[in-house]
């Protein structure tokens, strides 16, 4: 009997690859990524380059941190991602995990768009609103920002 294990491995994370014609910012030169999960309750995501082990991002829906959280694109870079609808564009904030949990950043100003439709992504620079490059969303303080 044939195993498809890992053939189903294969065919799920080929509808999980989001290309990013840019890259992602750090890493220009690789522009195709997997999406994974990393728990259950679907917080938590890793964002890998889909040739390699690396870079390998953590990413969280930034809407989850800090509620009412609701960028915009620029004409130009809703075109580039396909002219997608509002629901069907994709937030993600890359984060970086610290040992000490409060000293945990998350970027809500450089977040990653997604086309959901047709899995073309693109880091944007947020212009409009007050969103910090580096939220702290475990801080005593209760998420402290550092800009």
């Amino acid at each position: 009997m044939e195993d498809t294990s890992a053939a189903v491995q294969v065919q799920t994370a080929e509808k999980n690859v989001i290309h990013f014609p840019n890259g992602i910012y750090g890493f220009e030169e690789i522009r195709d990524f997997v999406l994974l999960q990393e728990d259950d309750s679907r917080i938590i995501w890793s964002l890998q380059a889909a040739d390699g082990p690396y870079p390998s991002l953590i990413v969280v829906d930034p809407s989850l941190l800090l509620p009412g959280y609701a960028p915009k694109l620029g004409t130009a870079e809703r075109r580039a991602l396909g002219d997608p609808q509002e629901d069907d564009l994709c937030w993600l904030a890359v984060a970086v995990i610290r040992k000490k949990l409060e000293d945990t950043v998350v970027s809500l100003k450089s977040p990653l768009a997604i086309n959901v439709k047709n899995r073309v992504g693109m880091q944007v620079i947020l212009e409009d609103g007050d969103y910090p490059l580096r939220y702290r969303p475990f801080a005593n303080d209760g998420g402290a920002a550092e800009c």
